[in-house]
């Protein structure tokens, strides 16, 4: 009699942990814009205003590759049943478009208007801290990326007198190589990347 409880335990045991983790595995392809991304799931804003969390535990870093907060991706993904709840689990992920976060960082440059034979610019450290290039009055020290709006945080030094300040400049064109700023309506920077040595 133990030994016929015992069989059945384990037969309901397996049965139970096969249904726990049901998965339906006809895949969906899902285009968006990361809105929020962590070592476990990114969130995705839809071209019509949806958000859809999409799971990424015990996905391969081959096939779904971290992604930045901005990035436009395509990801394929299956629905898993998890003890009852619809998960969407990512397959596979490809990058559409990177977001500005991935180009920003580094050092810019432009011809420097009073001597053409200098450039003048700044470096954008991963950190959000900043360094001016070759520009003594303008000590630009900080930096936040807010969607396509970038902040610089400067010290203007000036004749006896010293003020802090922040800008804000739209992005027009950002890639691997050029940057293009603008305030106002009006180009306030037209930078390219100074190569590493």
């Amino acid at each position: 009699m133990k030994k016929n409880i015992c069989i059945a335990s384990i037969i309901i045991a397996s049965v139970f942990s096969m249904t726990a983790c049901k998965q339906n595995t006809e895949s969906k392809t899902i285009n968006g814009t990361v809105l929020d991304a962590s070592m476990n799931n990114i969130v995705l804003t839809t071209s019509d205003g949806s958000t859809v969390d999409i799971s990424t535990m015990d996905t391969s870093p081959e096939k779904v590759p971290g992604v930045l907060i901005d990035d436009s991706v395509k990801v394929t993904c299956i629905e898993k049943d998890m003890d009852g709840t619809k998960v969407l689990t990512a397959t596979g992920l490809t990058i559409l478009r990177h977001s500005p976060y991935y180009y920003i960082q580094g050092t810019w440059v432009e011809p420097n208007p009073i001597n053409a034979q200098e450039v003048q610019g700044f470096t954008l450290n991963q950190d959000g801290t900043a360094q001016s290039v070759n520009m003594a009055t303008l000590d630009i020290n900080g930096w936040s990326l807010d969607g396509m709006h970038l902040q610089l945080n400067y010290k203007s030094i000036g004749n006896r007198m010293t003020f802090n300040g922040i800008d804000t400049l739209s992005i027009d064109k950002i890639d691997a190589d050029s940057l293009v700023l603008s305030q106002n309506g009006a180009i306030a920077w037209r930078l390219s990347r100074e190569k590493e040595e």
